[in-house]
C-alpha cells in the first residue's frame, strides 16, 4: 500500500474512534444498554484463548513489535525502504490499536459509575462520617489480622502468587450471583515477567484488553497482592475507572472464601480511607491507628519501606503518562482518581449501617 492509501486510511480509524467515543459521551444511555456487557463478553472469549499461555501474552507481543519497529526502521536506514512509507506504517498501526482499544473496552471510560450500577448514594461527606467509615474498615481489618499468617517481624505472609491467582476470581463469582456488571471472565490472573520495570515505574498491575489479560506485579508487597488481582479482574469486567476498580476489588476480596483476600480488601479500604482522612484531620488519623490491630500499622509501614525503593525520575514520568491517560478517557482527576474511592466506601459504610 502507497504512503497516501495508509495516511487515509489512518485518518479514517481516528476519525471513527473519535466519532465512537463521542456518540458514548453524548448519548451513554443509548450506548451502555449494550457495551459494557459486550465488552465483557468479547474479552471473556478472548481470555479463554490466552488463559492457556501460563505467561501474559501480550509481554511477548509487545517484544515482537519493538523488534519489527527497530527492524524496519534499520531498513530504513539501509535505504532499503522508504522513511515515508515506514512512518504512515507506523502511524496506520498505532491508528488500528487506538481504534481497536477504544471498541474493545475503552468506552467503558465514559458509562455510569460502579456507583450507579449497585445504587450506591454518592454525595459529598462529612468528616464525621469519613472518620465513622475509616474506624469500620480499621475495625474490619482487625477483625482478620490476627488470622492470617505472619512472618518473623510481624508482615503479612501469603500463599505463592500462583496459588492466589487462582483464588482471585472466587469473590466475583459470588458478586455475580446479584448483580451482571461481574458476570465477566475469571481467567486466573498472571504474574508480570517485566516486574522490575513496573517496579521502576511503581505499576502493581495491568490489563491489556487486546489480550484479555490482567496481570499483577509478583513484587508488590505481600497485604496488597489479592487487593491488586481484583482490581485488576475489575477491569476485565467492564469497569474502566480506577476508584471503580478499587472498590469492586474491596468487594470481591470481602465475597472470598480465603482470610488473606478478606484481610487485604479491608486493609486496603482502611487504608485508602485513612489517606483520605490524612487530608482535613490528622489527629483523627492518629487516633485510629492506636485502634487498630499492630499487624495492620506493620503492614503499611512495610508497604511504605518496600516502594520507597523505586521512587525517582523514572516513576515519575510514568506517573504522568498515566495521568495523561486517565484524563484522556474522561477522569478528570487524573490519578488522582486512585483515592476517590474512598467516596464508595463512605457510601457502601453507610448503606451497611443503614
Amino acid at each position: 500500500m502507497k504512503a497516501i492509501g495508509r495516511v487515509i486510511l489512518s485518518a479514517i480509524f481516528l476519525v471513527v474512534t473519535g466519532l465512537m467515543a463521542a456518540f458514548a459521551n453524548f448519548a451513554p444511555q443509548l450506548v451502555f444498554q449494550f457495551y459494557p456487557k459486550w465488552s465483557r463478553d468479547i474479552l471473556a472469549h478472548i481470555s479463554s484463548v490466552t488463559e492457556l499461555l501460563p505467561i501474559a501474552l501480550w509481554e511477548i507481543l509487545l517484544v515482537l513489535i519493538v523488534l519489527w519497529v527497530l527492524y524496519t526502521l534499520i531498513r530504513v536506514f539501509s535505504g532499503k525502504t522508504g522513511f515515508l512509507k515506514w512512518l504512515t506504517g507506523l502511524v496506520l498501526g498505532a491508528s488500528i490499536g487506538l481504534f481497536l482499544f477504544v471498541g474493545l473496552w475503552g468506552l467503558n471510560h465514559f458509562g455510569p459509575g460502579i456507583g450507579d450500577n449497585l445504587g450506591l448514594s454518592v454525595r459529598p461527606y462529612s468528616k464525621e462520617e469519613l472518620i465513622a467509615a475509616t474506624r469500620y474498615y480499621g475495625a474490619q481489618a482487625s477483625s482478620l489480622s490476627d488470622a492470617i499468617s505472619r512472618d518473623a517481624e510481624g508482615r503479612a505472609d501469603f500463599a505463592d502468587f500462583s496459588v492466589l491467582a487462582k483464588q482471585a476470581g472466587e469473590g466475583y463469582r459470588e458478586l455475580a450471583k446479584t448483580n451482571e456488571q461481574f458476570t465477566g471472565s475469571l481467567s486466573p490472573v498472571k504474574p508480570l515477567a517485566s516486574w522490575k520495570l513496573f517496579s521502576k515505574m511503581g505499576n502493581t498491575g495491568i490489563f491489556i484488553c487486546f489480550t484479555g489479560e490482567s496481570c499483577v506485579n509478583p513484587d508488590t508487597y505481600e497485604a496488597w497482592i489479592p487487593f491488586t488481582m481484583c482490581h485488576e479482574i475489575a477491569h476485565r469486567q467492564a469497569v474502566a475507572a480506577e476508584d471503580d476498580a478499587n472498590f469492586c476489588a474491596y468487594l470481591a476480596c470481602m465475597e472470598n472464601s480465603s482470610e488473606q483476600f478478606r484481610y487485604s480488601g479491608a486493609f486496603a479500604a482502611f487504608i485508602y480511607c485513612n489517606n483520605a482522612l490524612a487530608e482535613v484531620d490528622s489527629q483523627a488519623v492518629s487516633e485510629l491507628w492506636q485502634e487498630v490491630a499492630p499487624g495492620i500499622l506493620t503492614d503499611a509501614l512495610a508497604a511504605n519501606e518496600h516502594y520507597a525503593q523505586y521512587e525517582g525520575k523514572v516513576q515519575d514520568v510514568a506517573q504522568k503518562v498515566n495521568d495523561v491517560y486517565l484524563k484522556a478517557f474522561s477522569e478528570e482527576s487524573g490519578v488522582q482518581s486512585y483515592g476517590e474511592v474512598a467516596d464508595l466506601l463512605i457510601a457502601w459504610y453507610l448503606q451497611k449501617q443503614g
